[in-house]
């Protein structure tokens, strides 16, 4: 096949989402998004496509890191962002059903969720300062990271440099 447009370059893509596109198997792979420079397919990732149709609705505004891909149609295509870092400030835990922490909100109010065993692993309080590293969703009700990797950042009091576990790595 020839390639009769490529998607310019655009690292951050918001837009209204207008219809969603369905595979052979009758799952969700991804949506059709309008944008100022007009309509754009946005496909998902396979690992986060349940998630991220379960996050939008028809109508819905998305803002998200997109990645550009190979466009045989007559619009851009893009890729939903895989991967995404983000810092901030723990304002307060999230607890899962059974209540064990699962997540922690941010001062600039991202919930950056985490299984609990990993919780349980970095030690996180309200007050540390973290970067977490995964894949970045928007949803009906926060932007989610689904972290792979934290880090924290800050020293604790009486804590020395090169003391204590700062950096967790998990799924």
């Amino acid at each position: 096949m020839s390639k009769k447009k490529s998607s310019a370059e655009a690292p951050h893509l918001a837009g209204e989402v207008v219809a969603f596109n369905i595979g052979p198997k009758g799952e969700i792979e991804g949506a059709m998004i309008d944008t100022p420079g007009g309509h754009i397919q946005l496909n998902f990732p396979r690992q986060h496509a349940h998630a991220l149709a379960k996050s939008m609705r028809v109508g819905s505004r998305i803002e998200m890191d997109v990645t550009p891909q190979k466009s045989d149609g007559d619009h851009a295509v893009y890729l939903a962002g895989d991967e995404a870092k983000v810092t901030g400030t723990i304002k307060r835990l999230n607890y899962a059903l059974h209540g064990e922490v699962n997540g922690y909100h941010l001062s600039d109010s991202t919930f950056v969720h985490v299984k609990p065993e990993r919780a349980r692993a970095y030690h996180l309080v309200v007050g540390d300062r973290i970067t977490a590293m995964g894949h970045k969703r928007t949803g009906l009700n926060a932007t989610i990271v689904d972290a792979k990797r934290v880090e924290r950042l800050n020293l604790r009091k009486g804590e020395k440099i090169g003391q204590g576990e700062r950096s967790y790595e998990g799924t």
